[in-house]
């Protein structure tokens, strides 16, 4: 399993689910399972059944409910334990953990599926939806706590950084530690919070340990399954990737920066390329803060555009940062802007921002051509006098 796969599958849309379906009742030779169950409020209603593979999600069969509801599918044994999707239109999927031959039940209300289901004969499919609900949450009081008003972005970042670890803690001990072998050790392991990897092997120590231990237990029980060397290969880069040596390395990495009063950042325009903030060396640059939700924003960029125009073509330059949480919004926004514009997905919970101490927005900071920090706006009476002064240095 691949983490970027399943940031992939954790937003692709029903759509996709449904669009190659066949017909039920499927015969096949060798072990089956199935999955059956009853689903009210149904009547002229698709349902799917989808599995969820390492290299994308793969539609496998379709019934059409009437207004009993009921439904069967019948498919050949996984190779190890296996996760598949069962979905209507519309409506977040249920995941379904599947290690052999067995008989599972999934029952629910059409009307919404994914807040009313139950589970019987699979104990992995039931705590894969309890590791849902506790997800969801967490995401729910995260993002409310991105989309307040509140100004102090700092002690808001702080307070989710705290969130997510006390979560990805107890997911880790009562999920993955206390049984790695299992399925739902594996799905947990595939967390996000908000499109992002709450494991992440390759940065943290504790979470490729958390990878291995599950790889382990998987080379043991399924040591020719394509899961198991997908998640072995992971494991392996992600505990090298780790080790202390590399750990020092980075951090001398990180101190030599700091060296020169700047902290890069490196992050993707509205086309989709990536712009390090230490390519500018040689410009003075404007590095700005902003979110262009807020209605002030608008007026405030037209006099950032004049600053712009009078100064671009004499070495200025603006690294103007979003914290805009709607993609689409920004690259609307952004595409109107004749300087540099790129976004940071983390809104609130941002390391860029607490890099440069960002407790209100919009903020920004004077660089000269050195990639030096001079000036912050609070220190700055003048801007375009500012300006002018570090273009002639």
């Amino acid at each position: 399993m691949n983490i970027l796969i399943y940031k992939k599958l954790a937003m692709l849309s029903m759509a996709a689910i449904s669009l190659i379906v066949s017909s039920c009742g499927n015969s096949y030779d060798g072990p089956t399972f199935t999955i059956k169950g009853t689903i009210g409020n149904a009547d002229g209603k698709m349902l799917y059944l989808s599995h969820i593979g390492i290299d994308g999600i793969t539609p496998l069969d379709s019934a059409k409910l009437d207004k009993e509801g009921n439904y069967e599918f019948t498919q050949p044994q996984p190779e190890s334990y296996d996760f598949y999707y069962l979905a209507m239109k519309g409506a977040v999927p249920v995941t379904v953990a599947i290690d052999s031959t067995e008989t599972v039940t999934i029952s629910g209300d059409a009307k919404n599926l994914t807040g009313t289901y139950t589970v019987e004969g699979s104990e992995e499919t039931s705590k894969i939806k309890e590791i849902r609900e506790l997800q969801a949450a967490l995401e729910k009081q995260v993002n409310a706590m991105i989309t307040s008003k509140s100004p102090a972005i700092i002690k808001t970042r702080n307070d989710i950084y705290a969130l997510i670890a006390e979560f990805k803690r107890n997911i880790a001990r009562q999920y993955i530690a206390s049984n790695p072998g299992k399925a739902s050790a594996y799905f947990a392991l595939s967390l996000t919070m908000n499109g992002e990897p709450i494991f992440n092997p390759m940065a943290n120590r504790a979470d490729s340990k958390c990878f291995a231990a599950v790889a382990t237990n998987m080379q043991n029980r399924f040591p020719h399954a394509k899961r198991t060397h997908n998640l072995y290969e992971i494991a392996e880069k992600g505990m090298k990737s780790t080790t202390p040596a590399k750990q020092k390395e980075i951090e001398v990495g990180e101190a030599e920066i700091k060296t020169t009063g700047l902290f890069d950042i490196k992050l993707p325009d509205e086309k989709g390329d990536s712009i390090a903030l230490s390519s500018l060396g040689g410009k003075v640059v404007l590095l700005d803060f902003t979110i262009y939700e807020d209605a002030k924003i608008s007026s405030r960029n037209i006099l950032l555009r004049d600053l712009y125009r009078k100064y671009s073509d004499k070495g200025f330059e603006i690294y103007q940062i979003s914290f805009d949480s709607r993609e689409h919004f920004w690259q609307q926004s952004a595409s109107n802007l004749p300087w540099i514009c790129v976004r940071d997905g983390q809104g609130a919970a941002s390391s860029n921002a607490m890099l440069y101490n960002v407790q209100n927005l919009p903020t920004f900071y004077l660089i000269n051509k050195k990639n030096e920090i001079v000036l912050r706006d609070n220190q700055i009476n003048d801007l375009e006098k500012e300006i002018k002064s570090l273009m002639q240095q």
